[in-house]
């Protein structure tokens, strides 16, 4: 082993030599153009910090009192990794290689002396690397039973691995191990989660780095960081700032809804609330601004007298557009075998007389029809009622004469002609609760008008309905709200004041989400005898309500510090405001009298009477929330319906088609919720769910009819997971094209919650130019093109092996072999030199770090729960709550179990103010 040293070190020492020999005749012509044009920005003496960029001291030149030439790291990057020709156009002109950058240079140098100095530097590097990489496996076999696992080790693998791109004067990725010591990491815990991630990962340091430790350095390293960190975060818990947070607009509809029993149209009544982190519930982003207040109380109006009925009998007319696909069964309580139209879930106020106006769309009408409408007047009581308008599904005969005439609502079937000369003749049906009210024959075109196929062909579609009353209005009568709202009612005069301090006590404690007392109670009580002589005793209940909704304990979610905390002292937070919490997480509403009631009772204080609540809410129907709310935004979902795939590459797809992508994963994440499976199956799910217009798209056999049904996958389907569903695939392509990059992007930061840095200003597009054999460059060598550049490699390396695997899905999810005519390769290598391919090698990289995936989602879920961001701080628990489902294979409600039993959710941190 000495004498294998000895050869080291000799062989070191005679690369060494030549390196300097070859430079000295480099240096005369290096070392003043470097010093003219690169010191004033990257500085070219040891203690001279960089203005912009790597410090490049050394450059051509002797370290000070010392005979040795210097050869900084970032030239050592470039140098071994970019050609001599490459080396010359960045001397000449670096903004080619730095788009959107803006520097002033002090002058440029010529041709012959740019090429002398990238010859110095790329012979330069190749000698000073391979000196490096001999003596670093000296060193390596000389200690290589040495791993960092104490603090002095770890200190030192950070100082040989860390420090020369993380230091004071680079800031590299703003951040700075320099100075820093691993022996107490739980100080500072932000800092070294995120080493010690990327660490275990591979991905730090980066491949271009002039030095690497081995990977069983690597994992020790993250692995005693970690063990540290936990130690550390079990002897000082962490719980974090609780923010004073507005309830966003899906949690104030579900409010509204679940305290008075008033579902009410609030997506065109307030603003979209802002995202933060991948989520609209983050207590930063939830600002509360004066068109905000305006809106809550013109809401707060209308819903209080819709609730209360006593809203003003006038007739208004209410508009309602189709949004779902036209050509097969809608679903959403059409009735079976129905094709299109629309179902309308409407509060009707008041009783009387309504009408049922359906418009037809223009475009399917002769250009001598016009508009077309249908109407009937129905007498309806108040409350919540479904009008539907929809057709039959099959809608004329199926032989005869006259040629089918195909459309945006699916193909005309034909058939003889009628005694009015139409090809076929349709029929409109309206229902209300289930039950049909009427139907309506609709013409269809002449026979000659069929027969070539005029514009606007096809069968008819719904394009609107408007309901319009109370006519003939009758008098307030018993609903589900008034039965929620009132519960008592004065039969005299003098019960009066009695009862509306009953039903507004009752309101308040459940808006407020606590016990109140009278001086909760005090100011709507207040409201009430102000409006009971002007309005009477139901009219001033509805103003005492409109007071109730725009109050601050309802519309912000407020948790109060005890009189005696200590400024960033860490307390369990009170009964009440864990229930708002788990309501919230649970429902993205209100607690229930249930709910409350257990926290009134002490029951959330023991981990099983938190577990029978949560068991029950789960149970509840209006745990959809965690389907429709979070896994909705955690995975895209919400950008299915803005999503346009080109037309002219993709003539297949129609709303039909997206509408089935949508429910698909929405049906999918359900089961895994309501089933209370493994969170595993999010990406090895070997099933989903499938109605003939979806299995057609994927060439899946079998599958007949316009429902969406559970079907199950061979095994090693490339289908397995959320990973092949066409919603998913879609949103992370181009209009027209695939993207790799989109794609692994999305994996890291919604999968992984590993997200890359955005790209710098001003990076171009992927070069598209054909290759030198003239053929058309697939979408992955373009991409392998882009990634070629060192500026781009580094976060390249990380984000395009999870994108090149799914490149065998197109825009739409349909399986592939070829891209612009040239076979496709889902091949990828993982910074930590893991290879895989395709959708299948994806799901088994995946599952192989299968503990990363978990503490992923429920680092993701934690957020939408607690709503912040979750921190480095909050790591130690993340990992706790995984440990703890792994053996029940992390199966959906522990995961809930383990964040509603966490310190994050159960504790909070006092004000510092």
């Amino acid at each position: 082993m000495q004498i294998f040293h000895k050869c080291s070190a000799f062989l070191t020492l005679i690369v060494a030599s030549v390196f300097v020999l070859f430079t000295t005749h480099a240096l005369a012509a290096a070392r003043p153009v470097a010093v003219e044009i690169c010191a004033a920005c990257h500085g070219l003496s040891e203690d001279a910090p960089p203005s912009i960029g790597p410090n490049l001291w050394g450059v051509g030149g002797r370290k000070a009192g010392s005979t040795e030439y210097q050869y900084s790291p970032a030239m050592k990057e470039f140098g071994a990794t970019w050609d001599a020709n490459t080396l010359q156009r960045f001397i000449m002109k670096p903004l080619d290689l730095v788009p959107g950058t803006k520097m002033a240079y002090p002058g440029q140098p010529d041709a012959d002396v740019a090429k002398s100095i990238a010859d110095y530097l790329v012979a330069g590097a190749e000698s000073s690397l391979a000196a490096s990489k001999m003596q670093s496996s000296s060193n390596d076999a000389g200690k290589s039973a040495v791993l960092p696992t104490t603090a002095p080790a770890r200190d030192a693998f950070v100082q040989e691995y860390c420090v020369v791109c993380h230091n004071t004067q680079l800031k590299t990725a703003d951040l700075v191990l320099e100075g820093q010591t691993t022996a107490e990491p739980g100080t500072n815990a932000e800092l070294w989660e995120k080493a010690a991630r990327r660490v275990a990962a591979r991905e730090m340091p980066p491949p271009l780095a002039p030095k690497h430790p081995s990977s069983d350095a690597s994992q020790a390293f993250a692995d005693s960081l970690i063990v540290e960190l936990d130690r550390a975060a079990k002897a000082l818990p962490h719980a974090g700032p609780s923010l004073v947070r507005r309830l966003n607009r899906t949690e104030y509809g579900n409010a509204v809804r679940d305290l008075l029993g008033v579902e009410f149209p609030f997506e065109g009544e307030l603003p979209v609330d802002s995202v933060s982190g991948g989520f609209d519930n983050i207590g930063d982003a939830l600002s509360f601004t004066p068109v905000l207040l305006e809106s809550y109380l013109k809401v707060g109006r209308k819903v209080s007298e819709l609730a209360v009925g006593i809203s003003d009998p006038s007739p208004v007319a209410e508009q309602f557009p189709a949004t779902k696909a036209q050509m097969q069964w809608i679903g959403d309580g059409a009735p079976f075998g129905t094709r299109g139209g629309i179902v309308v879930r409407h509060y009707f106020p008041r009783e009387g007389d309504y009408e049922f106006r359906v418009f037809l769309n223009e475009t399917d009408l002769t250009p001598i029809e016009g508009v077309r409408l249908f109407q009937t007047k129905v007498r309806v009581r108040p409350g919540l009622h479904t009008f539907v308008a929809t057709f039959p599904s099959q809608f004329a005969d199926h032989e005869g004469p006259v040629p089918a005439s195909g459309g945006a609502a699916g193909p005309g079937l034909g058939g003889p002609l009628d005694i009015l000369g139409s090809a076929w003749n349709p029929t409109l049906l309206l229902f209300l609760d289930g039950k049909e009210l009427t139907d309506f024959k609709v013409g269809g075109y002449s026979a000659a008008e069929a027969s070539f196929v005029i514009q606007g062909g096809g069968p008819p579609r719904v394009a609107r309905v408007e309901v319009d009353g109370p006519y003939d209005a009758g008098p307030v009568t018993t609903t589900a709200s008034r039965e929620q709202i009132f519960v008592c009612y004065p039969e005299k005069a003098a019960e009066e004041a009695g009862c509306a301090k009953e039903v507004l006590q009752t309101i308040v404690r459940r808006a407020f989400r606590r016990d109140v007392g009278s001086e909760d109670i005090k100011p709507f009580l207040a409201t009430y005898q102000q409006m009971r002589s002007e309005y009477g005793f139901d009219g001033a209940i509805a103003a005492a309500i409109r007071g109730v909704l725009i109050s601050p304990d309802f519309l912000f979610r407020l948790e109060f510090d005890p009189t005696n905390a200590e400024p960033g002292q860490i307390y369990r937070v009170s009964d009440f405001e864990l229930a708002s919490r788990l309501s919230f997480f649970l429902w993205s509403s209100i607690p229930d009298l249930a709910l409350l009631d257990a926290a009134r009772d002490g029951e959330l204080r023991s981990e099983a009477g938190l577990e029978r609540q949560v068991r029950r809410m789960l149970a509840d129907s209006r745990a959809d929330a965690l389907v429709n709310n979070f896994a909705a935004q955690w995975l895209g979902l919400r950008e299915v319906p803005q999503a346009q795939p080109d037309p002219t590459a993709y003539p297949q797809f129609d709303q039909a088609l997206r509408d089935a992508f949508e429910q698909e994963t929405l049906l999918f994440v359900r089961s895994i919720m309501r089933e209370n499976r493994s969170v595993l199956e999010v990406v090895n799910g070997d099933y989903t769910y499938l109605n003939e217009r979806l299995a057609l798209n994927y060439d899946i056999p079998g599958v007949k009819g316009p429902a969406l049904r559970r079907v199950e996958f061979p095994v090693d389907s490339p289908r397995s997971g959320v990973l092949g569903q066409g919603g998913i695939l879609m949103v992370t392509s181009h209009a027209n094209k695939t993207t790799p990059i989109l794609r692994g992007v999305w994996v890291l930061r919604n999968l992984l919650n590993a997200p890359p840095p955005p790209p710098p200003a001003g990076v171009p597009p992927l070069n598209v130019e054909p290759a030198q054999d003239g053929r058309v460059l697939t979408t992955r060598e373009q991409v392998e093109r882009h990634r070629a550049d060192p500026v781009c490699s580094t976060c390249h390396s990380r984000i395009d092996p999870w994108g090149f695997a799914l490149e065998s899905y197109d825009v739409l999810g349909r399986l592939r072999t070829e891209d612009e005519g040239g076979p496709i390769d889902t091949s990828g290598v993982l910074p930590n030199g893991r290879q895989f391919a395709g959708p299948v090698g994806l799901r088994d990289t995946m599952l192989a770090q299968a503990d990363v995936f978990v503490a992923a989602t429920v680092s993701r879920m934690m957020s939408f729960a607690l709503g912040r961001p979750v921190s480095g701080w909050d790591q130690a628990e993340v990992r706790n709550i995984v440990r703890q489902a792994e053996p029940e294979d992390y199966r959906f409600v522990d995961l809930v179990l383990g964040i509603v039993n966490s310190t994050p959710f159960n504790y909070r941190e006092a004000s510092k103010q």
